[in-house]
């Protein structure tokens, strides 16, 4: 099976290969298939109702995995029409994430829970089994999520040539150089505080150069293959970024969904503003996209994605609303493709539903004194 296009908030977001008319997106309650007929799409198949999928990522095989809050891991192997649950093995169900990729010459698929354990399947997805290392390294007493149950969780998970790095939410970037028996602290910055880790690019053309979005921070960039960090002062206004992805054949390019201020922010003012913005220089200037995109909605860009063909490349993006956006020149311009259930990091949907009600677990954020003089800042800066 060709590579499918999957659309979610922890899951796979770069494809390369033939253009896709199909494209799967993890939805707060379970999977929607879209499908290009002409110049419209469709709903093709729908699945997993009643679960919330955190992440859908596909193996060489072309089986697809879709990772689930409480429920574990479904699997499918007929391009997501039907689906069945594969939890054998596994310790921990309340996931955040998933990859697939080959490590060691051999393929493998891995997902991430809150809290935060990791675990790997070498058999198509079939079984699982834990990686205990990931909870051996100095941080792991600090790792935490600022709302209740305040436990972290694995946010990012990526695996590049032989290495495979994880990133915590909030505490920690770890690497492994022999597929998961051992992991160190990348130290991205020395208060675990700090290191509230979202996504992970690597350059292609230099495996020591990469940049990270960090919830708390921003952007930081590393030359020198994770030794030491630097904080990029590019983002004004943008201050939450999450959804980050770049052109596997032209690196410099770079999109990345973000949010104005930070999640106690946003749920006073009732509106997260979450913007598109794209880079030409690696990730040294961004400009805003508009172009068909909203401008300052409540909701939050909580999935983006990238399909490079052989004709150019197509974004995909989703909101913690449920609508699906997608563009084919580059990002300049931007068509609404569906209006299906919504596409969330954990709660964000709930927390940014309009008129909603006190949620215990959303509202009742704890953050220490620096992060609570940042949303103070962010507060009295939006209007």
């Amino acid at each position: 099976m060709s590579p499918l296009v999957t659309l979610s908030n922890g899951g796979a977001s770069i494809v390369r290969g033939a253009r896709t008319d199909r494209l799967v997106v993890g939805t707060v309650d379970g999977v929607f298939v879209l499908e290009r007929e002409e110049k419209a799409w469709r709903e093709a198949e729908r699945a997993l109702e009643g679960s919330s999928v955190s992440a859908v990522a596909q193996l060489s095989s072309g089986t697809l995995l879709a990772a689930t809050h409480g429920l574990g891991v479904a699997r499918s192997t007929d391009g997501g029409a039907s689906w069945d649950w594969s939890n054998r093995g596994l310790p921990q169900f309340d996931l955040w994430s998933a990859r697939a990729g080959v490590i060691g010459g051999e393929d493998v698929a891995l997902v991430g829970s809150m809290p935060a354990h990791l675990m790997i399947s070498r058999d198509d997805g079939l079984s699982w089994a834990e990686l205990p290392a990931l909870r051996e390294v100095e941080s792991f007493p600090q790792w935490f999520f600022p709302p209740p149950p305040r436990l972290g969780h694995v946010k990012e998970i990526v695996i590049d040539r032989d290495r495979l790095f994880v990133g915590i939410e909030v505490g920690a970037l770890l690497m492994s150089e022999d597929g998961g028996r051992s992991f160190r602290d990348l130290k991205v910055d020395p208060d675990p505080v700090e290191c509230d880790m979202h996504r992970l690019l690597i350059d292609p053309r230099s495996p020591d150069r990469m940049i990270a979005a960090v919830g708390l921070v921003g952007l930081i960039r590393t030359e020198d293959g994770g030794l030491t960090w630097t904080r990029d002062p590019s983002l004004t206004e943008m201050e939450y970024p999450d959804g980050l992805v770049l052109h596997p054949d032209r690196p410099d390019l770079l999109f990345m969904a973000v949010g104005v201020g930070w999640p106690p922010t946003w749920y006073r003012k009732r509106r997260a503003q979450g913007k598109i913005a794209r880079s030409r220089d690696g990730g040294r200037t961004w400009e805003r996209l508009l172009g068909g995109l909203p401008d300052g909605q409540r909701s939050l860009f909580s999935a983006l994605s990238i399909n490079t063909h052989e004709n150019g490349f197509d974004l995909f993006a989703a909101d913690t609303d449920g609508q699906v956006y997608e563009s084919r020149d580059g990002g300049d311009r931007w068509t609404m493709i569906a209006d299906i259930a919504p596409v969330s990091k954990g709660e964000f949907y709930r927390a940014l539903a309009k008129g909603r009600p006190r949620i215990a677990g959303v509202d009742d954020i704890k953050v220490d004194a620096a992060a609570a003089a940042r949303f103070a800042a962010a507060d009295a800066a939006i209007a």
